[in-house]
C-alpha cells in the first residue's frame, strides 16, 4: 500500500464527540486503505522500464541534458515537453511516491488531508490572524506525490483574470499578457465541454482532460440559482468574463481526477527512453561549477545522498513553498539569512519574499432543510464508497466533488477592473459537531464531499495587500522552511471580506433559497462570542481569528525586470546571476492571479518549457543572466 491516511489517534482530542474520531471514523479510513490504498500507476510498470526509473544509478557520472525538480502541476509539463526531443535526457525528480487510487476519486478529496502524501506545515504567528488556531498558527498542506498539488486539491479549473496576466506584462514581463498567454492555457487543455463554450477561448487536443461534473447535487445548483437571482450572471470564468457564477469545470474526466500525473507523465513514462522518473527523491541542493552555472542536484533516496549532473539546465519546480528552499540552501537568496545560517552565497536575490495566498476564514456556514440536506447513513457512505471502487464507468455521488465546484466571483465595488472576491463552498458533514468545535472538525472533514447537511462559505480576497517572507528554519536548514504568510498585516486586506460577506448573506432571502429551506447559522463561535452576530465587528473577529489558508500560496521567486530589487527571475524564467537555472511554478507570480492556482500553474509550465525549447534550438551553450 502506498496511502496512509491521517492518524486520527493523533489529531482527535480525548474528549470530542465528532463522528470523524468515532470508531465509524477507523472503519471509513481503513475501507479506503483496502480499496484505494494501491496505484494503479504501480500496477502498470514494466520490468524494463523499472530498471531504468526509480533505481540508484549505476555509475559514478549520472548525467542528463536537463533535471526537473518536482513533478507537480507545472514539472510534469515541463519534464513531458522537453523529452518530447528524443536526442534529450531528462530526468525527473519527485520528492513523494507514486499517485495512490485514492487521489482519484473526486469525493474522497478531503480524506487526503494529513495523510502521507502531503505535507503538512503550520505558519508563524502575527498576532493579527489565525487568533482561534493553537498559538496564532494556522495550518498549509501541498502535496508530496506524483502530479503534486494537482493530485490533492479541489480540482476547479480557474484560469485567473485577464487583467492578471496584463498586470505582470504592465510590470515590465514581454511576453506575459493575457493574449501572450491563452494559447499556452489551450495548447495543454482538452475540454471535453466544448459544445457550450467559446471555441477560442478553450483547446481540445492537449492532455489536460477538463470538464463538468456529470453528477452535481441539489444544493450547489441552489446557490447557484441564489447568485443568479442576485443578478450574477451565469459565466464561463475562463471565457471573456470572470464575475459571475457558474458550476466550475474541473481537472477530471469520467467521474475521476486527472493530475498532471495522469496528464502528461503515465501515458510516456514507460515510452520515452529519454525520460527517467525518480519517485521518493528530495532534491536538497543545486551545484554551480566555477562559472556559477547550474550543473547538478545533490537528492535523497532511500536515505542515500545521490548526485545527477545537468548539461544543459536545471528547472527548479518544486513549488511556491520547496522551490525558495531549495534555491536558499544551494546559496541563492537574501546574503544576510544565508550567511547567518553559513551557506555560501552563490547570488544575493529576495528569494523567499512576496509570499501571496488568497485569504480566507471558516466559521460562516448555511444550514440545509432535511428535504435538501444530502446526508446519508454511515452504512450508506460505506456502500458508496465500495460501489464507485466496482464501477467500470464511475458515476454516482463519489464521482462529483459536492458543493466544491459551486463557485462565484463578484465586485465589491462597481469601479474595480475585475473581481476581488471569490467564494467556494466547503461541505460539512454534521452541522452540529462542526459548530461546538470548529478548529477540530477542520483538522478531520475526512467524510465523502457529496455527502453533507450545511455548507461552509469561503470567500478569498483575490487581490491581497499583505505580502509574506518564507525562510529556512536555521535550526535544521533541510527541515521545514518557517512561513510568515502575514495574513491582514495590511489592515485593508478586510475590508473586500467584509463586502462580500454582505453580499452572500443577501442569498438567505433569495427564492432559491428560501423554498430549500436553507438559512445562515447565526450561533456565536467561541473566540467571537462577545459581539453581536452579523455586525461588522463580529466578521473582522471572525476574520483574524478563523483566518484560513485556500492553499494558493505564489510568488516566493517573484518575475520582474532588472530593476526591480526583489526579482528573482527573468521575463524567461531564467534566475538572476547565475547560468542554467530556471524556476518554473507559481513561486514565479509577481502577483498572484485572480482565481485558484493549479491552471495557471500548468499554463507556466507549458510557457516555460517553450522558452527552454526555442532558446536550445538557437543555442549550444548555456545562457547567463546578468545579476541586477
Amino acid at each position: 500500500m502506498i496511502w496512509q491516511p491521517i492518524n486520527l489517534t493523533e489529531v482527535c482530542p480525548s474528549q470530542t464527540t465528532l463522528t470523524a474520531c468515532s470508531p465509524f471514523g477507523y472503519i471509513y479510513l481503513n475501507l479506503l486503505v483496502q480499496l484505494y490504498g494501491g496505484s494503479r500507476y504501480k500496477r502498470l510498470e514494466t520490468d524494463d522500464k523499472e530498471l531504468h526509473d526509480d533505481k540508484e544509478p549505476d555509475d559514478a557520472k549520472d548525467e542528463y541534458d536537463f533535471i526537473v525538480v518536482g513533478a507537480g502541476s507545472a514539472g510534469c509539463v515541463v519534464a513531458n515537453r522537453l523529452s518530447n526531443n528524443t536526442n534529450w535526457k531528462v530526468l525527473l525528480l519527485e520528492e513523494g511516491p507514486e499517485q495512490p487510487d485514492i487521489t482519484l476519486a473526486p469525493g474522497l478529496s478531503t480524506a487526503l488531508l494529513g495523510s502521507n502524501i502531503v505535507m503538512s506545515y503550520t505558519t508563524e504567528p502575527n498576532g493579527k490572524s489565525c487568533l482561534a488556531h493553537p498559538e496564532g498558527r494556522c495550518s498549509w498542506t501541498r502535496g508530496r506525490v506524483m502530479g503534486g498539488s494537482s493530485s490533492i486539491n479541489s480540482m476547479a479549473y480557474i484560469r485567473g483574470n485577464r487583467v492578471d496576466y496584463d498586470g505582470w506584462a504592465a510590470l515590465g514581463n514581454v511576453g506575459w499578457s493575457y493574449k501572450d498567454v491563452l494559447p499556452f492555457f489551450k495548447k495543454s487543455e482538452r475540454n471535453e465541454d466544448i459544445e457550450f463554450l467559446e471555441r477560442r477561448y478553450h483547446g481540445v487536443t492537449g492532455e489536460q482532460y477538463v470538464s463538468s461534473y456529470s453528477y452535481v447535487d441539489k444544493p450547489s445548483l441552489m446557490v447557484t440559482k441564489g447568485f443568479i437571482e442576485r443578478g450574477l450572471p451565469l459565466v464561463d470564468f475562463n471565457g471573456p468574463q470572470q464575475e459571475g457564477a457558474s458550476q466550475a469545470q474541473a481537472f477530471a474526466n469520467s467521474g475521476e481526477r486527472v493530475s498532471t500525473n495522469t496528464a502528461f507523465i503515465q501515458p510516456i513514462r514507460y515510452k520515452r527512453k529519454n525520460l527517467t522518473v525518480k519517485r521518493n527523491s528530495e532534491a536538497i541542493q543545486i551545484h554551480f561549477d566555477k562559472n556559477k552555472k547550474a550543473c547538478g542536484i545533490t537528492y535523497i533516496q532511500n536515505e542515500k545522498k545521490l548526485t545527477a549532473f545537468a548539461r544543459k539546465e536545471v528547472i527548479v519546480s518544486a513549488g511556491s513553498i520547496n522551490s525558495p528552499k531549495l534555491l536558499m540552501l544551494s546559496g541563492i537568496g537574501p546574503r544576510s539569512h544565508l550567511e547567518k545560517l553559513n551557506i555560501p552565497v552563490i547570488q544575493d536575490l529576495a528569494v523567499g519574499e512576496n509570499l501571496q495566498d488568497h485569504v480566507s476564514f471558516s466559521g460562516v456556514t448555511f444550514a440545509l432543510s432535511n428535504k435538501t440536506a444530502t446526508t446519508v447513513s454511515e452504512e450508506e457512505v460505506l456502500q458508496a464508497v465500495k460501489d464507485y471502487a466496482e464501477m467500470k464507468i464511475k458515476r454516482g455521488p463519489i464521482s462529483g466533488n459536492g458543493p466544491v465546484s459551486t463557485i462565484g466571483f463578484i465586485k465589491t465595488d462597481e469601479d474595480l477592473i475585475a473581481p476581488d472576491i471569490q467564494y467556494h463552498f466547503g461541505h460539512i458533514s454534521d452541522l452540529e459537531e462542526y459548530v461546538d468545535d470548529v478548529l477540530t472538525a477542520e483538522q478531520v472533514p475526512i467524510f465523502p464531499t457529496p455527502f453533507y447537511d450545511a455548507l461552509l462559505v469561503r470567500m478569498m480576497n483575490l487581490v491581497p495587500k499583505s505580502r509574506g517572507v518564507l525562510l529556512l528554519n536555521e535550526s535544521n536548514p533541510l527541515g521545514a522552511p518557517l512561513l510568515y504568510p502575514n495574513y491582514l498585516g495590511d489592515e485593508s486586506d478586510i475590508i473586500p471580506l467584509l463586502k462580500g460577506i454582505k453580499f452572500i448573506l443577501s442569498l438567505e432571502n433569495t427564492e432559491a433559497f428560501r423554498s430549500n429551506g436553507a438559512y445562515f447559522v447565526r450561533k456565536l463561535l467561541p473566540a467571537c462570542k462577545d459581539y453581536e452576530w452579523g455586525t461588522d465587528e463580529y466578521f473582522i473577529c471572525m476574520v483574524r481569528a478563523y483566518t484560513v489558508t485556500t492553499y494558493h500560496y505564489a510568488g516566493t521567486c517573484k518575475m520582474g525586470t532588472k530593476w526591480d530589487k526583489k526579482a528573482v527571475l527573468d521575463n524567461q524564467l531564467r534566475v538572476y546571476g547565475v547560468c542554467g537555472l530556471r524556476v518554473i511554478d507559481a513561486s514565479m507570480m509577481p502577483v498572484v492571479t485572480r482565481g485558484n492556482t493549479n491552471a495557471p500553474s500548468i499554463m507556466i509550465g507549458e510557457r516555460g518549457a517553450d522558452f527552454i525549447i526555442k532558446y536550445w534550438q538557437d543555442n549550444n551553450k548555456a545562457y547567463c543572466v546578468e545579476a541586477h
